[in-house]
């Protein structure tokens, strides 16, 4: 497996938000976490990238295992972000352009000729299906953009630093169906070779491209399982009033 968590809790000011979180992810496979808001999935996906320590207050307990290290034993945490890339709920196109935000976390991280920047560009922007649409003005402003365009340019922008673990957060929340199409299609392509953590309200999206699904309610995981036994024989009375779509 690529990641393992084991008994995770997770505190903010000394409340707890997860609570003795057991999960495992494994490679090549796409997994949604659904529930409903504030039951704390974006803070399980921040937790196993190593951003929520970035807000005051953070605090947690129990392991995140990456390829069986325990990733808050690391010190490098960029390096950790970098293995273990996310992609928010709101696209983020910098102040640069289409090329640049590509670039952006390998010029950051030193190392990389022109040579190998440009292929790098092209290599991110054609996995992300988005190297036809924008092969001609790589040097305009990022910001140009429509919605769905820049959000699978902040795919291409993670994916150009080679991570290991793909997480994000509800990436299509905002998008028309033609575009949530063409990221799905792309997570579908990069589940080859990465593990993809989704977490996603539309139980559709779900359904269409996760083989397994994790239901979580009020920090906890309620049920995980291959998705169409979460959806049609899951073990749990809750997992099948959320699925029918009773409210808790």
């Amino acid at each position: 497996m690529s990641v393992h968590l084991k008994n995770l809790c997770v505190f903010f000011n000394g409340t707890p938000v997860l609570k003795k979180i057991n999960l495992e992810f494994k490679e090549q496979v796409i997994y949604a976490i659904v529930g409903p808001s504030g039951c704390g999935k974006t803070t399980l996906l921040r937790s196993i990238n190593r951003t929520a320590e970035l807000d005051r207050g953070f605090s947690c307990s129990g392991e995140i295992l990456l390829y069986g290290k325990n990733i808050y034993q690391e010190r490098d945490a960029a390096e950790i972000r970098r293995k273990i890339g996310i992609v928010f709920q709101t696209p983020v196109a910098l102040p640069l352009s289409i090329k640049e935000n590509v670039i952006f976390g390998i010029r950051y991280l030193g190392g990389a000729n022109n040579k190998q920047l440009n292929y790098t560009a092209e290599h991110c922007l054609k996995q992300a299906g988005l190297w036809q649409e924008v092969k001609d003005k790589l040097h305009k402003p990022a910001r140009e953009l429509s919605g769905g365009q820049i959000q699978r340019l902040s795919i291409a922008r993670t994916l150009a630093v080679n991570p290991e673990v793909l997480l994000l957060d509800e990436p299509c929340s905002n998008l028309d169906p033609v575009s949530a199409k063409l990221i799905e299609e792309l997570l579908l392509s990069l589940s080859n070779r990465l593990t993809v953590i989704l977490v996603t309200h539309n139980l559709f999206q779900a359904r269409r491209i996760a083989q397994n699904t994790i239901l979580m309610s009020v920090g906890c995981v309620v049920e995980s399982g291959p998705t169409e036994v979460m959806f049609s024989t899951p073990d749990r009375q809750e997992t099948k009033d959320y699925f029918s779509g009773l409210i808790w």
